[in-house]
């Protein structure tokens, strides 16, 4: 008789090799195991906020604010607008636990979206190391940690985002239409989860073209793409605008006339920024992906990142961005580099992307340490750890 761990051993060798449409790990058990260990760094991180005072001005107090001033008795078309994001409304309204709820629920998706970009990497057949010092850019350091744990809304649009590009490089690359269709779904996920989410879809939308196309050239192939993925993000806030326009005359109750007031200020706040080392280190993030762009010989993803920053800088001249946020410019350009650059084709250019990694690595510590309540946050955490080491 045949030992069974013999037939175990051979069908493994018989298994069929990786394609690059496989999920990350092929095994779902493995795959929901590395998603639970991918969260338990913030898991830790918000349990141990929960031991300490709250840092003032977070997002997430921001939500637990609006969600206390929503009259759930009505039902009409303007209180549907109002509940605007509705993701995160929903989601915080679920939760019985306040805030170290919310900061469950950002540790949670972080777990898929690390899951999620070493999926990007393994698909794009990205050098191991390169992948490694990728994502301990993106997630090894305090804007990743405070973004997943103080701005749920935020962090939920960021992540149905990473999970979108994956499905967007999946559709674009190897021809997937499933892909497509579900990174268009996700993308309005993350447009109802935050306004920065608006923010997110349009990257993606005007990134896809900068992906290298799998299927045969065709006219009218790039735009074709983009109005795949984001037609229910467009579609579904149309139909919002427009019950809106026919019942209430207005095209969204309150925020967007409040942001066009604010204007100059907001103008004259972010030519501001730009004279402080913030500032310098926002252009930073967006050179270093210059360079990466640079090193592997793909000089037509730098109007990729340049659009992106000038993108961000009009969000912030909306007031998209919370005042309490951080980390979203250089979370967003480590993102889009791990999605939209080619891997490298030799050890030199290997290197030169490791560096770079590296680089982003300080920049994002850097980063941290300029924001008040990004220092005060870790601070706090700081102080929740005395304990542990007497």
């Amino acid at each position: 008789m045949t030992d069974p761990g013999l037939r175990e051993r051979d069908r493994r060798r018989r298994r069929a090799p990786r394609t690059r449409l496989d999920r990350f790990p092929r095994d779902p058990i493995a795959r929901w195991l590395l998603r639970i260990v991918l969260m338990l760094p913030v898991l830790a991180v918000v349990l141990l906020s929960a031991t300490t005072p709250a840092v003032e001005g977070t997002p997430n107090q921001s939500l637990v604010a609006a969600l206390a001033q929503i009259d759930w008795t009505r039902g009409d078309g303007q209180w549907l607008a109002l509940l605007y994001p509705h993701v995160s409304i929903l989601i915080a309204a679920a939760n019985p636990f306040g805030m170290l709820g919310l900061g469950v629920v950002g540790a949670v998706a972080s777990g898929f979206l690390l899951q999620k970009v070493a999926e990007i990497i393994a698909q794009r057949a990205i050098p191991l190391s390169t992948g490694i010092i990728l994502t301990l850019a993106l997630a090894a350091n305090p804007l990743y940690f405070y973004f997943a744990s103080e701005n749920l809304p935020g962090f939920l649009a960021f992540t149905f985002f990473g999970l979108a590009m994956a499905d967007l490089v999946r559709f674009v690359n190897w021809g997937s239409t499933e892909s497509g269709f579900r990174a268009g779904l996700l993308l309005m996920l993350s447009a109802f989860s935050d306004p920065t989410g608006i923010l997110f879809a349009v990257v993606a939308i005007l990134a896809s073209p900068f992906l290298r196309h799998g299927r045969s050239a065709a006219p009218g192939l790039r735009a074709a793409n983009m109005l795949v993925i984001g037609f229910p993000t467009a579609g579904a806030f149309t139909t919002i605008v427009l019950l809106n326009l026919a019942f209430f005359a207005s095209p969204w109750p309150g925020g967007a006339s409040t942001s066009i007031g604010a204007y100059p200020v907001l103008l004259a706040d972010l030519i501001a920024l730009y004279t402080t080392p913030t500032g310098w280190l926002l252009a930073a993030a967006v050179v270093s992906a210059w360079l990466v762009a640079i090193a592997v010989r793909r000089p037509l993803t730098i109007p990729a990142s340049a659009l992106v920053f000038v993108l961000i800088n009009a969000a912030l001249l909306l007031g998209m961005i919370h005042p309490g946020a951080a980390g979203v410019t250089f979370l967003l350009l480590t993102l889009l580099a791990i999605t939209i650059i080619p891997a490298a084709k030799s050890t030199l250019s290997n290197v030169l992307v490791d560096l770079i990694a590296v680089l982003q690595i300080g920049i994002a510590w850097a980063a941290a340490l300029d924001r008040a309540i990004v220092q005060e946050w870790m601070v706090s955490i700081a102080q929740a750890l005395l304990p542990f080491f007497g």
